[in-house]
């Protein structure tokens, strides 16, 4: 299909006010554009400048004919009305475009909620997790950072593409924490994180303080280089090409990270789990030890997260065993026994969630 050469040149004005004006991520920048780019093919790279109200509604129902996840829809058409609302105001798409088309692009309200309900992700459990890791070896100075990045993941649900770009120095291993300065690590919307390691696994901990102990004691590793420093790759007596040491260079991708995940969980005969979903897991591991609305505040800041709504509507859903178990118990003695929450707790907490 041939490329549109006045859309094109939009395309790429809109993509230097997204970065420049608006802030927007590199990556968020990408999923925009790539919306764009389906209303494109969907018209045949008809000129923006015709959009109306019956292409909106021809769009909407094209996306819904591809079988396309209810949440990848609301995305694209959010996408959509967002661009066509900058491009009316600008020279020569004022008149031609007009402001109630884009009121089409909006989703039926039982869509958009079918769309932002939680999904049934599967997670690890903390006993398989710890199980994966229990059969991770340690042999060379390569697995143990495997092992440690392994931990790190498992008790902070630290994002991977945070993860890769740690340094030693955003480590304090008295504390326990784990800085994410913005500046120098790729957190999410450039946002400061302090995480601290959550007590779920002593030998994960034990592992992590190992490791840093043996870059900074053995290695001679400063406080600038990394915290898992990347592979280095040499050639074997065959002339291929193996993993020979370490190099004091950040890994470029999270890729590696979720490569060494996976083969966590093959080597203790396990269903491979993404590291994101560890968050899962850490939020039902909240349900079980979390006894206050301090304990889940606490909890849900270590995702560097400014509303607990956040973390239990993303990572909190119950399963539906869970949500029998729970509903089932209420009333019994040993469970009204286990240290409920006062009423002044109680409100406390509903207040908290409602205004953060």
């Amino acid at each position: 299909m041939q490329l549109n050469a006045k859309n094109e040149r939009v395309k790429r004005t809109y993509r230097t006010f997204l970065k420049e004006a608006d802030g927007k991520a590199p990556a968020t920048i990408e999923q925009i554009m790539s919306a764009i780019e389906r209303y494109e093919d969907f018209t045949r790279k008809f000129d923006f400048a015709t959009f109306d109200q019956q292409k909106a509604i021809r769009f909407k129902e094209h996306l819904t004919k591809q079988q396309l996840a209810k949440a990848t829809i609301l995305s694209t058409v959010k996408h959509l009305k967002r661009f066509f609302g900058w491009l009316r105001q600008q020279p020569g798409f004022r008149s031609r475009i007009q402001p109630n088309s884009l009121e089409y692009l909006n989703l039926a309200d039982r869509e958009v909620r079918a769309a932002k309900a939680p999904s049934d992700r599967p997670h690890p459990s903390l006993e398989q997790v710890r199980q994966a890791f229990g059969a991770m070896p340690a042999n060379s100075i390569i697995e143990r950072r495997d092992r440690a990045v392994m931990a790190l993941i498992a008790i902070t649900g630290i994002r991977d593409g945070a993860l890769i770009s740690l340094k030693l120095k955003h480590f304090n291993d008295t504390e326990g924490r784990i800085l994410q300065n913005p500046n120098e690590v790729a957190t999410k919307n450039a946002k400061r994180i302090d995480t601290f390691l959550i007590n779920l696994a002593p030998e994960m901990k034990m592992a992590l303080l190992d490791w840093k102990g043996e870059l900074v004691e053995d290695e001679l590793y400063a406080p600038t280089d990394p915290l898992f420093p990347k592979t280095a790759m040499g050639h074997d007596a065959n002339d291929s090409f193996v993993a020979v040491g370490l190099l004091r260079e950040h890994w470029a991708t999270a890729q590696p990270v979720r490569d060494l995940v996976r083969k966590a969980f093959e080597g203790a005969g396990l269903p491979y789990f993404h590291p994101h979903t560890f968050r899962h897991m850490l939020t039902q591991q909240a349900y079980k030890h979390c006894k206050t609305p301090q304990q889940i505040k606490a909890w849900s800041q270590n995702f560097g997260h400014e509303n607990v709504l956040t973390t239990m509507a993303t990572y909190g859903k119950l399963d539906l065993y869970q949500q029998r178990e729970i509903l089932s118990s209420i009333g019994d003695v040993d469970c009204d026994a286990d240290q409920p929450l006062t009423k002044k707790d109680l409100d406390h907490l509903i207040k908290q969630l409602r205004t953060e």
